[in-house]
């Protein structure tokens, strides 16, 4: 520290420390960035850029453009929830159609099964039948002859705008050898179309890309089974089955004809030898 000599006029000396009476520029610039520090956080805070993003307890921006971004982010929260709420529903809406999926998989399964109980409990009388033939002689018999209205198809699925009809043929062969007969079926329907008589073969109402194999070779007994599709305008009123041998012959309890109305407009209706008229030849 230096030292600075003054002489008074009355011949008396002063010491004192040199500039102990001026202020350092330091402080003053000191202050002034603090003043100009505090301004700008009132300013930042005022305007919203110090508002915290989940302002509560009363903070809140006071300008303008502050409650633009409590806005903004107001929405973006809400976007958010949104998004999650939309994703939650999406999955709830997968696991509804797999739901219903499997539903209307698990019906199709069950009319398949309904339609083919109802085959076979058909099937399983007519075998307690053909085991105990009462009264038969020997030879080859037009055991059985059924035909019923097919609702569903194959794979279960309903049949729409097709009159789709299913026969069932059993020949049961009389005999004490262990002889093999052959042969061929035919069928013919007759009944009405456009109001006039009319008469179709099994070969014209077979369904498409079915054939019609009407061969057999029956040593004990055997099941005929196939399909008929009639057209919208055929009405059909009879049925006639006739059964040929190999050598041509047709015997008297080989051809039956059978009225369409004994087991028309019915799912599943059996027709037996019981119902059936025999037709000579």
């Amino acid at each position: 520290m230096s030292l600075e000599y003054k002489f008074e006029n009355r011949g008396t000396v002063q010491v004192r420390p040199t500039g102990s009476d001026k202020r350092s520029p330091c402080w003053y610039m000191l202050l002034g960035v603090l003043l100009l520090l505090t301004a700008l956080a009132g300013w930042l805070f005022f305007s919203g850029y110090m508002t915290p993003a989940n302002a509560s307890g009363g903070i809140h921006a006071m300008t303008l453009r502050g409650k633009m971004d409590e806005q903004e982010r107001l929405i973006a929260q809400q976007a958010t929830t949104l998004r999650e709420l939309e994703d939650k529903l999406a999955s709830a809406k997968r696991g509804e159609d797999v739901q219903v999926a499997a539903n209307e998989e698990l019906k199709r399964k069950f009319a398949a099964a309904e339609a083919d109980l109802t085959v076979q409990r058909g099937k399983l009388a007519l075998y307690e039948e053909i085991l105990s033939p009462a009264g038969l002689e020997q030879g080859l018999h037009l055991q059985h002859f059924a035909v019923k209205e097919r609702l569903v198809d194959n794979d279960g699925k309903k049949i729409n705008g097709m009159r789709l009809y299913q026969y069932h043929l059993v020949l049961a062969h009389i005999r004490s050898g262990e002889e093999v007969i052959k042969g061929s079926y035919s069928i013919a329907i007759s009944g009405k179309q456009d109001g006039k008589s009319a008469s179709v073969l099994h070969k014209d109402v077979t369904p498409p890309g079915e054939k019609a194999n009407t061969a057999f070779e029956v040593k004990h007994y055997q099941s005929l089974e196939g399909n008929l599709v009639f057209p919208k305008d055929f009405v059909p009123e009879s049925i006639k089955v006739k059964v040929t041998l190999a050598s041509g012959e047709t015997p008297e309890r080989l051809a039956k004809s059978y009225d369409w109305s004994s087991f028309s407009n019915k799912v599943s209706a059996v027709v037996t030898d019981s119902t059936a008229s025999i037709t000579k030849e």
